[in-house]
């Protein structure tokens, strides 16, 4: 009974976000316990506030001025998609600086180059979807895109042999 009382336990302050780590060793030792046993998560999936996850949109521009809307995922596999998922959150940790969000935003841009040879540029959009309340969707209010960061890449002259 003991074992189910402090499993418990330690699923509401898990759910309350409290930190057991500062408490010393045991805090450590139950802050680890906590997170193999996923009673870590917090559980905010059932909150209001809860939004879309972050996505990086790209969209491609060939020399006609043709546009193409493209994305990193590769619908190949489900664990390769979160994995993407899992880099798009990196860009979006808030230690995250500008100069590496340039870094990734290019080397996106380059597998985006990769797939598409006719491109000259990438255009790239990472942000969320913003969803409305369910009140204001009653009322006919709709999603709407929020960019965080967005970023244009040109195709180098050296990629391309020189000047097209």
């Amino acid at each position: 009974m003991a074992a189910v009382t402090g499993h418990l336990g330690l699923a509401v302050s898990g759910a309350l976000g409290l930190c057991l780590w500062e408490a010393g060793p045991i805090g450590r030792v139950l802050t680890y316990y906590r997170a193999l046993s996923g009673l870590d998560a917090g559980y905010s999936y059932f909150a209001p506030a809860v939004g879309t996850p972050p996505r990086a949109e790209f969209t491609v521009v060939d020399g006609a001025g043709d546009r193409v809307a493209d994305t990193l995922e590769t619908r190949v596999s489900r664990e390769a998609d979160i994995r993407v998922g899992d880099l798009v959150e990196v860009f979006m940790h808030r230690r995250a600086d500008d100069a590496r969000r340039r870094r990734i935003a290019v080397s996106w841009a380059a597998t985006m180059f990769a797939r598409h040879p006719e491109a000259e540029a990438v255009l790239v959009d990472v942000g969320y979807r913003r969803l409305p309340t369910m009140g204001d969707i009653r009322r006919g209010a709709a999603s709407g895109w929020r960019s965080i960061f967005r970023a244009r890449v040109v195709r180098p002259a050296a990629a391309t042999g020189g000047p097209r």
